[in-house]
């Protein structure tokens, strides 16, 4: 992710992401067409850790925060219209479910995939330690080809992607890199 893209967050949501949280997408209300509010538009924030919902209130000058993490959501629902989708979310510990109406459609499509991987743990860096695991033991990775296979590079590319956001340091990179690849490391 990009500073850029970090600079889209509200700063009452950049205030709420945890050391090693990183958004992944911010879905927002239409401000136009069926479902929209001109003046306090909702948005939701998915990140690698949890959905982080604002609803802004008194015409914006406060908000409405509510944090859900993944293993707290029941359902997401999305009902697609010909432009906009309303994307709904029930949590198991929250009476309202969390609605924002009249999303684009391509990133309310993006966001249902990006919980459903929160959901199902897939996000790099959920839970209190990074999930190295999910990239193999020492064991199974040194009995692996050195030849990378199209796994390897997958695994590769997200730990590139983890680096480059800042949440692996050089040398952890390089590190876990090599036990991947199955290089001698030390």
């Amino acid at each position: 992710m990009s500073s850029f893209e970090m600079l889209k967050a509200d700063t009452d949501i950049k205030k709420q992401l945890l050391e090693t949280e990183v958004i992944l997408l911010q879905v927002k209300q239409s401000r136009i067409g069926p479902g929209g509010s001109m003046f306090t538009p909702v948005s939701i924030y998915v990140t690698n850790m949890r959905v982080i919902y604002r609803k802004p209130i008194w015409a914006g000058l406060k908000s409405e925060i509510i944090v859900v993490n993944y293993q707290d959501i029941a359902d997401i629902r999305l009902k697609r219209g010909v432009v906009h989708t309303d994307i709904s979310l029930k949590t198991r510990f929250h009476t309202d479910q969390l609605l924002v109406r009249g999303a684009n459609n391509n990133l309310s499509e993006r966001a249902n995939a990006l919980v459903q991987q929160g959901i199902r743990q897939e996000h790099v860096g959920q839970g209190k330690h990074h999930d190295f695991d999910s990239l193999g033991s020492v064991d199974t990775i040194s009995q692996q080809k050195v030849d990378p296979t199209l796994e390897q590079i997958d695994k590769l590319a997200k730990l590139a992607d983890l680096k480059q956001k800042g949440v692996l340091t050089e040398e952890e990179f390089h590190r876990l890199k090599d036990k991947l690849l199955g290089n001698d490391v030390k």
